[in-house]
């Protein structure tokens, strides 16, 4: 805050709280937290390679969150990546949902997605 901020009240800025500093961004287990049965993984979506990894996972049991952005601006290539994912979900009994404009989750077998459409604004 400056000087001039205290004589003409200027606003104080909010500061965003750092959350990295208070997450673990560890992913591997170690002697006093042993590895995780399953986990959540953030898999950037970039060509077909990574379709399959993310498919990979998912047959681990892992849920991924899958960062469709790269892919925006060839939407008929994504579209084609996104429906065989879509297909390989529901031949695994898994499910898929969009999250964002840019984030799509898929889960593994018995766990599905609560999926509900937005309400429409009524007028005043």
């Amino acid at each position: 805050m400056g000087i001039f901020d205290n004589i003409l009240g200027g606003k104080e800025k909010e500061e965003v709280p750092d959350l990295e500093h208070y997450l673990d961004l560890e992913e591997e287990g170690d002697a006093v937290n042993p590895p995780a049965d399953f986990y959540v993984k953030r898999i950037d979506l970039r060509n077909e390679g990574d379709a399959n990894l993310a498919l990979k996972e998912l047959t681990s049991k892992n849920i991924i969150i899958l960062n469709v952005q790269p892919l925006s601006k060839q939407p008929n290539r994504l579209k084609n990546i996104i429906g065989k994912m879509k297909a390989t979900c529901d031949k695994a009994n898994g499910d898929i949902a969009l999250l964002t404009a840019d984030l799509v989750i898929l889960t593994p077998s018995k766990v599905k997605i609560v999926k509900s459409k937005a309400k429409p604004k009524s007028r005043a």
